[in-house]
């Protein structure tokens, strides 16, 4: 599943949606917490919801339930999401033991 991450491509509307993020109150709505990921839920209020996930390359069973809920709850493949953040770690996470690297995204959903 980590090998699945390495496809994820950065939004057109990337920097005009991190802009107007900026200017906007930000409520945190939840965090789910595995061994080896972080997904964490956040309201951008008036401009619509974000979430930010963090996957370590030691993920096994319990972090792909999280990342098939979390398909689920977004109604799509993460790699067919609006990615607005992309980074890609090569050091190993302090809080997911076992891992050698992680990547960390942020999706964005607009609001209706």
């Amino acid at each position: 599943m980590f090998q699945s991450f390495k496809n994820l491509k950065i939004s057109e509307r990337a920097g005009e949606i991190l802009k107007a993020i900026a200017k906007t109150d930000i409520t945190c709505n939840g965090r789910e917490y595995t061994a080896a990921s972080g997904v964490v839920t956040m309201t951008a209020h008036g401009i619509g919801n974000l979430i930010c996930v963090t996957v370590g390359d030691s993920m096994a069973e319990d972090e792909e339930k999280v990342m098939r809920g979390l398909e689920g709850r977004i109604g799509c493949a993460i790699g067919d999401a609006e990615i607005i953040h992309l980074e890609r770690c090569g050091r190993p996470h302090p809080r997911m033991k076992g891992s050698r690297s992680f990547i960390q995204f942020e999706i964005f959903e607009e609001c209706a």
